[in-house]
């Protein structure tokens, strides 16, 4: 199928479970890796010249694929509590003022690539909200959130999110073993829907 194995998407909806993140395995369709999710998510969001937001720094496989299919990059600044949600808000809002709503918001909220960073709590709520406020869909790249080897697990995004407007990305490759291409995607059905 499409959407991958269905041994696959179930043991993978078993393994989210276990980190406090269920997801229904209709929910999940399987991608060869994480550069693969990239590109399907590109292709059905960006057209030349769209908006979209990302973080900066960015993560340099996303800026690649995001660049083949000519999107136009809006970097918002992060500290160390990670993207910093004033300057979000303040770039959505410029942008929808010139007719130009973002088609996306891409972030690694856990050990983001490159610079390490986990975005507090309070401020994926924050992130949340913004995206709510101004209907926006989130991409929640998630390689690295089992890697914590101290502190508490922040709740993910997409577990945060009551409007399905997350979408999130998986791989085992970062976890299990870096030549294991094996990645998926959690979406909404309508998005899920465009990717398959």
């Amino acid at each position: 199928p499409t959407e991958g194995e269905p041994f696959l998407r179930e043991e993978a909806a078993r393994y989210m479970a276990r980190q406090g993140e269920p997801a229904d395995p209709e929910e999940i369709i399987c991608v060869a890796s994480s550069q693969q999710a990239l590109d399907l998510l590109s292709k059905i969001f960006i057209d030349p010249g769209d908006p979209i937001i990302v973080e900066r720094p960015c993560y340099v496989g996303a800026i690649q694929a995001f660049r083949a299919f000519g999107a136009d990059f809006q970097g918002v600044a992060m500290d160390d509590d990670g993207m910093i949600p004033n300057e979000l808000e303040r770039t959505v809002s410029r942008l929808i003022e010139q007719d130009r709503k973002p088609k996306f918001v891409y972030v690694i909220p856990d050990f983001q690539n490159p610079s390490g960073i986990n975005l507090t709590l309070s401020r994926r709520r924050r992130v949340l909200e913004i995206a709510r406020d101004y209907d926006l869909v989130i991409i929640e790249d998630s390689p690295y959130r089992e890697l914590r080897y101290s502190g508490e697990l922040i709740p993910s995004l997409r577990s945060l999110d009551s409007d399905e407007r997350v979408v999130q990305m998986k791989t085992f490759s970062k976890v299990f073993s870096p030549g294991l291409r094996i990645a998926w995607i959690v979406a909404p059905p309508a998005i899920r829907e465009k990717l398959v």
